[in-house]
């Protein structure tokens, strides 16, 4: 599968503690299946959570005020505890007029920051395409 894009992104995890307690912040940014696989977990899983959306964004060359609302990218854990994405409207059309066709993810964080390094993947293209 051919590379769309790349996105990283680092934060401060305390940044995100901090938003954490401001009124709105979860709804705006997370998404309900976001808000209750974290529900349990510290602002370091949340910050590597918000990172992920910003790389998304960047992988996709889009961020929220070109039209990619941080809702519109939902980070959630398969079976085995890895990240995955999963795109809302309109994240989901953004990526499908590039050629996006899925992503691969990592996330890292310590106590004071939070990484997340995402590949936008396509399909080949052949001849004639």
């Amino acid at each position: 599968m051919p590379v769309k894009g790349c996105g990283v992104d680092i934060i401060e995890v305390k940044r995100i503690a901090r938003a954490l307690a401001r009124p709105g912040f979860c709804q705006r940014i997370y998404t309900p299946r976001e808000q209750d696989e974290l529900m349990e977990k510290g602002a370091e899983s949340w910050a590597a959570r918000f990172a992920a959306k910003e790389a998304v964004m960047k992988a996709l060359g889009r961020g929220f005020t070109q039209g990619v609302p941080f809702s519109s990218v939902e980070i959630c854990s398969d079976p085995w505890g890895r990240p995955q994405v999963r795109l809302l409207e309109p994240a989901d059309r953004i990526a499908a007029e590039q050629g996006v066709k899925g992503f691969c993810l990592s996330l890292s964080h310590t106590k004071e920051l939070a990484v997340a390094y995402v590949l936008a993947l396509g399909e080949e293209e052949t001849c004639g395409s």
